[in-house]
């Protein structure tokens, strides 16, 4: 697989970003229930780098921020830069946000994070402009500017892990809603008065409980997938979920591109998106007559921090 860093340089430089110096630099940050990664570019393209560090055990919001921060300073740090270089900032939240406040509007898998103003902070340290997405919506910017959509306008991009969500670009722009929470599909619940949501079906300990309902007690999702009896029954109806849900979206919103992402989706492999992508065909109408391509992800454990960036550098327009 093709480094996702080490090519984005060449989209950055064949770019016009605003009317900056060459001394310019861009940050996309990625502050995830993963780890935290940042991803640092010059405006020629010239001069892209990444760190990662992990979360430490028992973390909460104020530590992560702690941390994210300890580690920004040192990458500008080690690279030599003076903090009045860096003059855009995009983060990407595992979490639903306000991006128009710069809060983070909660998480779910770490205590902290209610109403927390995440831009502000951000602001405070590097004196730099900054934007807040959650982490699906910035990947599917990402790969609309640096990957698999760069040739579109119009994508719609499904990001299956430890959650469910979902990002949409539209005319080249990233989509946000109303109340810029477009994309919350993981937390749509299926049934009036239900506490069953899409997440607890298609995400990991879905798809992993599912398994061990019907008999296949594994934590592995490599093993769930590669099980010819109750490992398949449990993707194919997975599978049967997801084409009904994206046909609605293809209804929707017409895009010319599917784009699936997160660990299932790497797990699952090209067989997984090709089962989908051929299910979700036979579903649209074809009136008029087309073809919707869906592919996989290919910003690869950067993409958060990637589409951060290319938001960024997108808004030194």
């Amino acid at each position: 697989m093709t480094d996702p860093i080490a090519t984005i340089a060449d989209q950055i430089a064949s770019r016009e970003w605003g009317l900056f110096g060459p001394n310019t630099y861009a940050l996309g940050v990625d502050i995830g229930s993963y780890g935290l990664r940042a991803v640092l570019a010059d405006i020629r393209g010239t001069h892209v780098v990444h760190r990662a560090a992990d979360l430490r055990p028992g973390s909460n919001a104020s530590m992560v921020l702690d941390d994210v921060m300890t580690m920004i300073h040192g990458l500008l740090q080690e690279e030599g830069m003076r903090r009045d270089h860096l003059v855009r900032i995009g983060v990407g939240f595992g979490g639903p946000v306000d991006s128009i406040k710069g809060i983070t509007r909660r998480s779910y898998r770490m205590q902290g994070w209610d109403n927390l103003n995440v831009r502000e902070r951000f602001e405070d340290a590097f004196d730099a402009m900054t934007l807040l997405e959650n982490d699906a919506s910035v990947i599917a910017f990402g790969e609309h500017l640096f990957g698999v959509g760069r040739d579109v306008g119009d994508l719609f991009y499904l990001h299956l892990s430890s959650g469910v969500g979902s990002g949409i670009v539209l005319d080249g722009r990233l989509h946000r809603g109303v109340t810029t929470s477009a994309g919350e599909i993981g937390h749509a619940r299926l049934k009036v008065g239900g506490a069953v949501e899409v997440e607890d079906i298609l995400s990991i300990n879905g798809l992993l409980r599912r398994a061990s309902e019907l008999g296949l007690h594994t934590e592995d999702l490599t093993t769930l997938f590669a099980d010819p009896g109750v490992g398949q029954q449990t993707v194919g109806e997975a599978i049967e979920l997801l084409a009904v849900g994206l046909a609605g979206i293809v209804q929707l919103i017409d895009p010319a591109l599917l784009v699936l992402g997160g660990v299932v989706t790497r797990k699952g492999g090209d067989m997984f998106v090709r089962a989908i992508e051929h299910q979700v065909n036979a579903l649209v109408s074809q009136t008029p007559q087309r073809h919707i391509p869906v592919v996989a992800s290919s910003l690869g454990h950067d993409a958060v921090a990637i589409g951060g960036l290319a938001l960024a550098l997108d808004s030194l327009n």
